[in-house]
């Protein structure tokens, strides 16, 4: 098992990050069939949504990979689309907010 990796949050968020980051782990398997069968709407909502929310959280990284799907998407590159929800997914795995 991938060790997790701490972000820190400031206290007054830290329930708003979590739920974010509870959220988007009950999405991992819909992400996943997206990612399989190409389907660029959803994927491309999806890094729009992770690209401009997960920022205001300090996960910087997850803000980056919701951008870089969404240009694999705009690319119709399907490989990197996979590639990249995978990244996404190992990253909302192993993330643990924890109080600044």
């Amino acid at each position: 098992m991938n060790q997790t990796f701490p972000i820190a949050v400031d206290p007054d968020i830290i329930d708003l990050a979590e739920s974010f980051i509870s959220n988007r782990r009950s999405q991992i398997q819909k992400w996943r069939e997206a990612a399989a069968v190409g389907n660029a709407r959803l994927l491309h909502r999806l890094g729009h949504e992770v690209k401009g929310t997960a920022g205001a959280f300090g996960l910087r990284e997850f803000s980056e990979l919701g951008a870089q799907l969404e240009h694999t998407v705009a690319d119709g590159n399907l490989e990197r689309m996979g590639d990249t929800v995978e990244r996404m997914i190992d990253f909302i795995s192993r993330v643990e907010v924890v109080p600044r």
